[in-house]
């Protein structure tokens, strides 16, 4: 749960400074401040920067705050697909699950079980199934737990 609070606490506050130098940016463009040509578009980059990283990775997190406290998940079972760079995500069945690169050892091949967060698909735990528990037991692929 650390780790997902450090890592919402690190996008908002990269949202927070796309918005201040938006503002910023837009304040010396209206008092005709701005030398360069192409400084008059730093504010509507730094603001679809924003944009994109409060859909993409801000608003999803706040939204799993109220599953995080309750310890209201879901569950996936698949093979991953692939591990990124930094071992901070890996794929199953094209969904992104982000989790902690410290505690991540999963390789690609690998066919777990992992309990997530709704909308931001955080992971708060995954397990190894094998093949034997895959046969006999029909696990759904997306259950609640309450």
């Amino acid at each position: 749960m650390r780790y997902f609070i450090v890592n919402l606490a690190a996008h908002l506050l990269v949202t927070v400074i796309f918005i201040v130098l938006t503002c910023i940016c837009a304040g010396r463009n209206k008092r005709k401040k701005t030398k360069h040509v192409l400084t008059y578009f730093f504010p509507i980059a730094f603001a679809l920067i924003a944009i994109v990283d409060i859909a993409l990775y801000s608003a999803p997190r706040l939204m799993d705050i109220n599953s995080m406290i309750n310890s209201n998940y879901y569950y996936n079972t698949g093979t991953v697909t692939k591990i990124g760079f930094m071992k901070n995500y890996f794929v199953i069945d094209g969904d992104y699950y982000y989790a902690n690169p410290l505690r991540n050892t999963l390789t690609e091949g690998d066919t777990v079980r992992v309990k997530h967060t709704q909308y931001s698909l955080y992971t708060v735990e995954w397990t190894k199934v094998t093949d034997s528990e895959q046969e006999g037991e029909q696990v759904p692929a997306k259950e609640t737990e309450s």
